[in-house]
């Protein structure tokens, strides 16, 4: 990492830090402000392409998950993580089809920061797949049969584009969705096996409670928590832990 790219991201941690802190005025948490929304198969997007491995998720585990415990976890040093992805459905009440090109591309974004934010803590992020590298790509969905949003490359989130964030979560922007969905495939850098992947789907409370009418500040929670989830989960399986609540 270059100083101008320490320099970047140690400003994005500031900021991600004082919109936090805003958040969560009152004595609210993550945990508590975002909640699991159950999933069936007929919310599989089709990004996954094979989902016959998945399993319904248990306990605190995610909708559905597939981890494979034979998997060499310890060899994963460097991730590369792919492009975002979003997906929206062909159907007239199409939220992601409503939305502007400008947060659509936002929504890419931030998840990508997300997750380099909490993976870059225990390891190398690289931009290419290759030996001791675990790869994961992702989509944000609409938990629907959709097809991929073309032209949208997510990106760690430019300052300026952060700034505009803060903005609309201070100021409680309507998104216009009800809730935040995901696919994930994690595989091997070498052979491109998936070793795991994920789904799942939430809602801030304050969302819950107006029927879903959701907010920009749901949707960050939302994000921190999946990215925040996955990097825990990734030091529990390096350490050969697969304990119960994966995901």
């Amino acid at each position: 990492m270059t100083m101008n790219q320490a320099s970047g991201s140690r400003r994005w941690k500031l900021l991600t830090v004082i919109v936090a802190a805003g958040l969560l005025l009152g004595g609210l948490t993550a945990c508590r402000t975002t909640k699991q929304v159950s999933q069936s198969p007929k919310d599989f997007s089709g990004f996954l392409g094979d989902y016959s491995m998945l399993q319904k998720g248990k306990g605190k585990e995610v909708n559905y998950l597939y981890i494979d415990q034979n998997a060499d976890w310890k060899k994963y040093t460097k991730i590369y993580i792919k492009p975002i992805e979003l997906w929206k459905s062909d159907e007239p009440d199409s939220p992601f089809g409503k939305m502007s090109t400008e947060n659509q591309q936002l929504l890419v974004n931030y998840f990508h920061t997300a997750l380099v934010d909490q993976l870059e803590k225990d390891f190398q992020i690289v931009d290419q797949p290759g030996p001791d590298t675990l790869v994961v790509l992702a989509a944000v969905t609409e938990a629907r049969k959709s097809r991929p949003v073309s032209n949208l490359i997510s990106s760690v989130v430019p300052m300026g584009m952060a700034l505009s964030l803060t903005k609309q979560v201070i100021t409680d922007t309507g998104l216009g969705v009800g809730y935040v969905a995901v696919e994930a495939d994690f595989t091997d850098g070498v052979n491109g096996q998936r070793v795991a992947a994920a789904m799942d789907m939430r809602a801030g409370t304050k969302a819950l409670r107006t029927k879903f009418n959701s907010t920009w500040g749901d949707v960050k929670l939302a994000f921190d928590w999946w990215s925040q989830r996955v990097a825990v989960v990734m030091e529990h399986l390096k350490q050969g832990n697969f304990y119960a609540d994966k995901f």
